[in-house]
């Protein structure tokens, strides 16, 4: 018989807990003497430790202390760390299925909390198992129901026979796998379309599955004797209360489609299938991403999660008591997580977590928040969410109100392992406080940072809304600073009065339209050239005006504002994102999409083109998005030459593979292949000369190419429509440049110049490798040689690349007679500079004397002349490359590399940034800042060139 007093060290532990002493010293006296003498010999070996977590979840947690009382022999399987098991339920009454559902949950839930409150953290464990325990009864609900249903209806089927599937999708913290202990399940039931069941009383199968959601909602929501499983919300269902349990998958996507609102697209962030068809869940799921995520940057959706929080703190009504909703709450941790996921998670996939922690860990990775931020976010987030479960697992109630008597608060801080309530409570301010202060900084951007009513660009935003054209405020423009008052005054006022803003704003819009203007006005006052840019901004604004996303994403973050009042001062940006206004995504977008990753990234762009059309626009969106990226970090100063030019000709390269093979697949489609005569495809490449060949592109490069192939010219392809081997890879270089060159409503890639093929215009557009090295040996002009040593194979087959690498050094190393090769460069480079028109009393980047050409024509002449002797001098394509290679080989002095390499980069450096501004490469001004700069080194240039060539311009 075993004996009913408890040991010392229990008795020990109750006298250590702040309260109810007493009312806890009962019921564990009784469930100890309900034990055998063997069972508690066994727990007294686990020593003062277990005794004190018993008594510790007895204190905490009247629920499990109940439990306990009335099954003493779980105190054993809780000790061995034993985990409890549904029995099997096949062939159950309703009432025993129910009956063993609940009594198998309320197992697990004195286990999960047992193991909650060990010492350390558990949250991670706690939810996963408490999440786990939800979708175990439901999947046994979802089976038990179907078994019945089956037995009286027979299987739900399509109008083709085929089983209709039923999914149950998790919303809320069970989608996020982190349900709290007293949680209820928000839930959605669809199934796959009308059809009727095949049973003795057949059901059409909208009535099946409804009555299926029925029994699903009883078998966990329902109390009986043994309690209940899971309280179950059905609310977040399209059309909520007011529609069916069950809806179609058709009718679901209906409805997003059209009704589907703001909080609805944060309710699906969470969504995930947790009982029934996983895999039509997931393709449910698949199918309403982009009702959820956009692909641009979203700002809009922060208007209805404003909303939401106004109504939660409505409702709270300036109580601070709910550590759920009130402020610094649990709530407000999500919504900065969900706000930052709607808004970035259609670029950025791995946002698209449905837990809060793996959603924060992202947020840190993408540095959209700053570090120390999102760390205080998690640790908030993780003392909230423990305090949750301590309230709630005192009575198994579903509370996120905080105690309102000290005994309460007592058990709180017990239960949360505090020494005091004093200090938990002080650690609790605290963490709320930090969390409300980066919650406001999210969610108000935008409202709290604008500038009051009475700014000078609210008040002239004003008057062109309400004032006559003929009654221009001329003390406000003045104020903002506008040189051309009445040209402005009238272009704003035509703007405020024009049709599209009368007709292509909604009410939401307008209200946009009217935060962004004065915070731009205000902004303009401040930039160099105010009316320049004040009209390249309305011009952008004009273009966005029907896109709500866009005006939502400048008037809420004036982060993104400023950056394009920078980006403005760059007319070729500017007319660019007037032009591409979808573009402002990728130049505004925190995530850089590196060059070693932009092949994936175009893979999965390329794989929603349905067509060759969609194709081509998508790579010329691609392209565009990529070369704006580049211009945009390159104008403001985050990106140097050296590493743009390299950066825009691989990004060509990729294009010209990706076009390559799609013309490739065109021509072997209609013509089948050209062969060789071992049966293998015959090869063909592209050969990059000049800046791609050298990997130097600017934004104003085109693209030079020669075309090669290897295959017997009398072999014709193998297809149903065969043609001879010259016809068939002509007509693949012309398939290549319609691809490249042609117009689109996206745009173009880049213009294609194949002059430098053998025999220039008048030879054949592609040539065989044979024909090629044969013209290079025999008949190849110096000038010709001097382009070669910028030629690099850049796309096709590799093998014939490797091919034409050998051949190109082989011919640039060939021995020149020094006298000729200066004669024959400078007889070109006096050529080109009489023939080609520029400003004598200027400088032109490119062609004056000790400009671009020179450089590039002394690094052709030096390597034409020393890769005999050196024959790695050949490896390097580049001017800059090359400068650095002939230094190292001494064919130059480092004096003289100086000087060549610094005029470089500082040309090429001022070419770019002049297109971006719309400006050519010749300079007829000294009143640019860089003026004395390009003098001393035009000078060092020719004087470089003198003692090396002679003059050319005598």
């Amino acid at each position: 018989m075993a004996a009913p007093e408890l040991p010392e060290e229990i008795i020990h532990a109750i006298n250590l807990l702040p309260l109810e002493t007493e009312a806890i010293t009962g019921p564990l006296e009784t469930t100890w003497a309900a034990l055998s003498t063997e069972e508690q010999a066994e727990l007294r070996r686990l020593g003062p430790a277990f005794a004190a977590h018993w008594a510790h979840i007895a204190c905490v947690s009247l629920f499990a202390r109940q439990l306990l009382l009335r099954h003493p022999h779980w105190l054993l399987r809780l000790a061995r760390g034993e985990h409890s098991d549904l029995a099997a339920t096949h062939g159950l009454s309703s009432d025993a299925f129910l009956a063993d559902l609940r009594q198998y949950r309320n197992a697990r839930m004195v286990e999960i909390i047992w193991l909650d409150r060990q010492p350390g953290e558990h949250y991670s464990e706690t939810v996963a198992a408490l999440s786990a325990l939800a979708e175990i009864c439901l999947q046994q609900a979802y089976a038990y129901g179907v078994e019945m249903l089956h037995q009286r209806h027979g299987i739900p089927r399509n109008n083709d026979g085929q089983e209709v599937p039923f999914t149950i999708l998790g919303m809320g913290k069970l989608g996020g796998r982190e349900l709290n202990l007293s949680s209820d399940i928000d839930l959605i039931f669809c199934y796959g379309e009308d059809g009727e069941t095949d049973g003795p009383i057949p059901l059409d199968n909208s009535t099946y599955f409804q009555r299926l959601g029925r029994w699903l909602i009883q078998a966990l929501d329902q109390r009986t004797a043994d309690g209940f499983c899971f309280r179950v919300d059905m609310r977040l269902r399209p059309f909520g209360d007011a529609a069916p349990l069950s809806i179609s998958a058709a009718a679901m996507e209906q409805y997003y489609q059209v009704h589907g609102r703001g909080w609805e697209r944060y309710a699906f962030i969470k969504a995930r299938p947790v009982a029934g068809d996983l895999a039509f869940g997931q393709s449910l799921l698949h199918t309403l991403r982009p009702f959820v995520y956009r692909r641009y940057l979203d700002y809009t959706a922060l208007t209805g999660l404003r909303e939401v929080k106004a109504l939660m703190d409505a409702e709270q009504g300036g109580s601070s008591n709910d550590i759920k909703k009130g402020q610094g709450g649990i709530r407000e941790i999500e919504f900065v997580c969900q706000s930052l996921q709607i808004i970035h998670g259609g670029r950025q996939p791995a946002l698209r977590s449905t837990n809060t922690l793996d959603t924060l860990a992202a947020i840190a990775h993408a540095e959209l928040l700053p570090a120390d931020d999102t760390d205080r976010l998690r640790r908030a987030y993780l003392f909230l969410r423990n305090t949750e479960h301590c309230l709630q697992m005192v009575d198994d109630q579903q509370t996120q109100q905080l105690p309102r008597s000290e005994p309460e608060w007592q058990r709180l801080a017990c239960s949360m392992g505090f020494p005091d309530v004093m200090t938990m409570r002080d650690t609790l301010d605290t963490f709320r406080q930090e969390n409300h202060a980066i919650f406001q900084r999210i969610l108000t951007s935008g409202e709290d940072d604008r500038q009051g009513k009475n700014s000078n660009g609210e008040k002239l935003w004003q008057r062109a809304q309400t004032a006559a054209l003929e009654t221009a405020p001329s003390d406000l423009l003045q104020v903002l600073r506008f040189t051309a008052p009445e040209a402005i005054w009238t272009r704003l006022w035509r703007f405020a009065h024009s049709r599209d803003v009368a007709s292509r704003l909604s009410t939401e819009g307008r209200q946009r339209l009217n935060r962004l203007l004065p915070l731009a006005l205000d902004l303009g006052s401040a930039q160099p050239d105010t009316d320049a840019w004040l009209q390249r901004f309305l011009t952008l604004i004009e273009a966005i005006l029907g896109h709500a996303n866009y005006l939502a994403l400048l008037a809420e973050n004036p982060p993104y504002l400023m950056r394009i009042a920078e980006l403005l001062h760059s007319p070729w940006l500017a007319q660019e994102l007037a032009r591409f206004p979808i573009l402002l995504d990728d130049v505004l977008s925190d995530t850089v999409i590196s060059p070693e990753h932009w092949p994936q990234a175009l893979a999965a762009q390329l794989q929603i083109a349905e067509d060759m059309e969609e194709r081509m626009d998508a790579l010329r969106r691609f392209k565009n998005a990529e070369v704006l990226r580049l211009a945009a970090a390159f104008w403001t100063n985050q990106l140097p030459v050296e590493t743009l030019l390299p950066q825009l000709s691989d990004l060509a390269q990729l294009t010209l593979q990706t076009a390559l093979a799609w013309a490739e697949a065109e021509m072997q489609r209609r013509h089948g292949s050209v062969r060789t005569g071992n049966g293998q495809v015959a090869p063909f490449i592209v050969i990059a000369l000049g800046k791609l060949g050298g990997r130097e592109m600017g934004f104003a490069s085109d693209l030079d190419l020669v075309y090669l192939y290897d295959a017997s010219l009398d072999t014709e392809s193998d297809g149903a429509l065969p043609l001879p081997a010259p016809t068939w890879f002509a007509r693949l270089g012309q398939r290549l440049i319609h691809i490249l060159s042609t117009l689109t409503r996206a745009g173009l890639l880049y213009q294609i110049d194949m002059r430098l093929r053998p025999s220039g215009q008048s030879g054949p557009l592609v040539t065989t490798l044979e024909a090629f090295s044969r013209y290079q040996h025999e008949s190849a002009w110096t000038w010709e040689h001097q382009a070669l040593t910028r030629a690099r194979w850049v796309a096709g087959d590799g093998e014939l690349g490797a091919r034409f690498t050998s051949l190109r050094a082989e011919i640039l190393g060939r021995p020149r007679q020094p006298e000729q090769l200066v004669e024959d460069v400078r007889n070109m480079r006096q050529r080109i500079y009489q023939s080609k028109p520029f400003a004598r009393d200027g400088f032109h980047l490119k062609l004056s004397p000790g400009g671009l050409t020179d450089i590039e024509f002394l690094v052709q002449f030096a390597m034409l002349g020393a890769c005999s002797q050196q024959p790695t001098l050949c490896q390097d394509t580049g001017t800059a490359a090359g400068i650095a290679a002939l230094t190292r080989a001494d064919i130059w002095s480092a004096e003289q590399g100086a000087v060549l390499g610094q005029a470089w980069r500082l040309y090429r450096q001022e070419e770019n940034r002049r297109w971006l501004n719309l400006q050519g490469n010749e300079i007829r001004t000294a009143a640019i800042p860089d003026w004395d700069a390009l003098q001393a080194a035009a000078h060092g240039v020719r004087e470089i060139w003198q003692e090396l060539i002679g003059s050319y311009s005598d």
